[in-house]
């Protein structure tokens, strides 16, 4: 396993398990060098007849446990060796009867199983263990891929299967990749991973000599994201021009359609690659099978519709033959080509004659729904998350979960900004700084004795932290669907008793250079900018965890919540103690808030969380979670109106302001 599989796995069982495990359990790893997600380390005991009623509980223990751990992890399948009938001694016939049993009584108590897929591994020469699964394979009506054969041989080729579709030949093959004559080989690759992390690669680079590596590398140096396809030459590689490298998923059954449309649209993108290079054939292996766990059926089911829908789109297609290759060293040779044999038998000519042609069109893309109708919501909900476009530490626009699986080094960084960014927020701090109000009101008490009038900001960074912008966008979301369904909230501005527009939001509106830095806010579910001010100390894990409300004080006037302000003087009064005020350098944060429903009070009222719209309550119970406001704003005979939500994924501080009192 080790050899195989590489040292890694080794040195994770001893971090993790330092103790080891007792008989029945088992220890999870990642796969190392293997083509799996994971592996699964059983304990069992030698076999003694005269305990066999314990050893073999031991056995249904560890077998039920990897079973009931595949499934909480939703892989789709899973590969038993014959466990026990090695040095440990167990009789085939037992092992056979408990493994199968295990299965079938995952079967009854797991109806929704994620696992497909359940194999037994058995080596070749043992013809006894494998006789006892055929028994019990007949009687459960299971299925037998492959049975050992004394000499090994591989199977007939089959004869080629030819279908016309009007000038274009497509052909299914039983052969090898590298021995077809054609113009462009196509093989897949895992996400940001590089040729030779493949079975087929492997032998792809091997073929073509090292220059072939060197040259994906240039184009590629972190890898393909899913739907990306570069080219390469065939450098060493009888008669083939150029190899067309994409990338694939492994396959899940949480993402099925995802991962199917994955292999469809790489298919497209190297016709349309072929056409657009003016060459002529091309070979396509069986896509996602076996290195990717897709099914035979489901690659055949997108394959061959994905060559019939280009060639419906592209009547001006110079191509003139696609071969589907079926690897015959495969060991699943004979059940793979029966499903692609089938598959390819589905696809009909075009039946054209006679008839106008078909001309595809593309159709002018509609206009965007108006912002803050119903429409404009659902499509906000529907959109993928993605980076801002202005921060610099990930690609701008690029999808979140694309940019955690390349980058996991940091928890956050801070990046200076630069001097347009930087000019705003100092006009944002200064406008809504209120010198005569220095000192005044509890939270106040010791300010006065500095004798400052004012701040001046020394530097301005923007916090880049994927994980807690994820967490806010995710939680935004959810504003945008709340809205989709029972339209947008009220503006602040609009709800009785309010003393306005924030103010934050309404200098940012009236200044023409701020377009970038609300490109990615909405007012429409009432996204603000707002100031939290807080103690040196706390700030990293600030930046690292975000406004935890649990952190903040339950004698605060509107209860255990994360605090914003407008003002940039109400913020300075929360970023030092009171008993030891000074003039250095302090810090504050202007924040990302979604307020969204508003619950206006011009009087204290301390919550957990915004209360009910209709009964005002908490802790309501009658009503439903979308009958409830999404935060509190405190407006009344105050000196400085607060907003407070009560939930960390409301929040995201996106600007760090070191400044110092003058």
């Amino acid at each position: 396993m080790i050899q195989k599989a590489g040292n890694s796995i080794q040195e994770e069982c001893k971090r993790k398990y330092p103790n080891g495990i007792t008989f029945g359990e088992i220890a999870e790893t990642g796969g190392g060098d293997l083509f799996c997600g994971y592996i699964f380390h059983g304990c069992l005991k030698f076999w003694r007849a005269e305990e066999s009623n314990s050893v073999e509980q031991t056995l249904i223990d560890l077998v039920t446990k990897c079973l009931e751990r595949g499934d909480e992890l939703q892989i789709s399948s899973i590969a038993f060796p014959a466990l026990g009938t090695g040095f440990l001694h167990f009789p085939a016939k037992i092992v056979v009867c408990r493994l199968l049993q295990c299965v079938k009584d995952f079967e009854m108590t797991h109806k929704l199983t994620s696992l497909v897929d359940i194999r037994f591994i058995i080596f070749p020469k043992d013809t006894t263990t494998f006789g006892e699964f055929e028994s019990e394979f007949n009687r459960y009506s299971y299925t037998i891929f492959h049975k050992p054969s004394p000499k090994e041989n591989l199977p007939t080729k089959p004869k080629d299967i030819e279908i016309s579709l009007e000038n274009l030949k497509v052909k299914l093959v039983a052969g090898s990749l590298l021995e077809q004559q054609v113009d462009v080989i196509v093989a897949a690759v895992p996400p940001y991973s590089k040729p030779g992390t493949t079975r087929l690669t492997r032998e792809i680079t091997k073929a073509a000599g090292a220059e072939m590596e060197k040259e994906f590398t240039k184009q590629f140096p972190m890898g393909l994201d899913i739907s990306d396809v570069v080219s390469t030459r065939g450098y060493n590689i009888p008669n083939v021009k150029s190899v067309y490298f994409g990338a694939l998923p492994k396959f899940a059954v949480k993402e099925r359609d995802e991962h199917l449309q994955a292999v469809l649209l790489m298919v497209q993108v190297c016709l349309a690659k072929l056409h657009d290079s003016s060459y002529k054939t091309i070979a396509i292996p069986t896509l996602g099978v076996r290195d990717f766990k897709f099914t035979p059926k489901s690659s055949a089911m997108k394959i061959f519709p994905a060559i019939k829908e280009y060639l419906m789109a592209n009547k001006d297609s110079t191509i003139e033959a696609v071969n589907i290759v079926v690897d015959i060293t495969d060991s699943e040779f004979a059940n793979i080509w029966k499903v692609f044999e089938k598959e390819i038998e589905k696809i009909n000519p075009p039946k054209l004659k006679n008839k106008v042609p078909l001309i595809i069109k593309t159709k002018p893309k509609p206009p965007p729904p108006p912002r803050g109708s119903r429409d404009w919501f659902s499509t906000k909900y529907e959109e993928e998350l993605c980076v801002p476009s202005y921060w610099t530490t990930h690609k701008g626009g690029e999808k979140i979960k694309v940019c955690k699986r390349r980058n996991r080094q940091h928890q956050y960084r801070l990046i200076p900004v630069d001097q347009a960014t930087q000019n705003l927020v100092v006009r944002i701090v200064e406008k809504t700084w209120e010198s005569h109000n220095i000192g005044r009101g509890a939270d106040a008490k010791g300010l006065d004795m500095l004798q400052y009038k004012s701040i001046r900001v020394t530097k301005v960074e923007r916090v880049e932290n994927l994980d807690m912008y994820e967490s806010y966008v995710q939680e935004r979301q959810r504003f945008f669907d709340k809205a989709r369904t029972r339209g947008g909230p009220f503006p602040l501005a609009t709800i009785p008793k309010s003393s306005g527009e924030i103010r934050t939001s309404s200098i940012l509106k009236s200044d023409a250079s701020s377009s970038t830095f609300l490109s990615d806010i909405y007012p429409e579910i009432n996204e603000h900018f707002v100031f939290h001010g807080t103690l040196e100390d706390t700030v990293d894990s600030v930046l690292t965890q975000g406004l935890d409300c649990r952190m903040s004080r339950g004698t605060a006037m509107f209860g255990q919540g994360a605090y914003g302000a407008e003002s940039s003087t109400k913020a300075d009064q929360y970023v030092d103690k009171k008993e030891n005020r000074k003039k250095v350098s302090h810090k504050m944060m202007l924040v990302r808030m979604c307020l969204g429903d508003i619950c206006l009070y011009d009087f204290p009222v301390a919550h957990r969380r915004a209360p009910c719209k209709r009964c005002r309550k908490d802790n309501c119970t009658v009503h439903t979670p979308k009958d409830f406001y999404d935060s509190v704003v405190g407006d009344g005979k105050w000196l400085f109106r607060e907003f407070i939500v009560y939930d960390k994924r409301q929040t995201y501080p996106e600007y760090l302001i070191t400044y110092e009192r003058v």
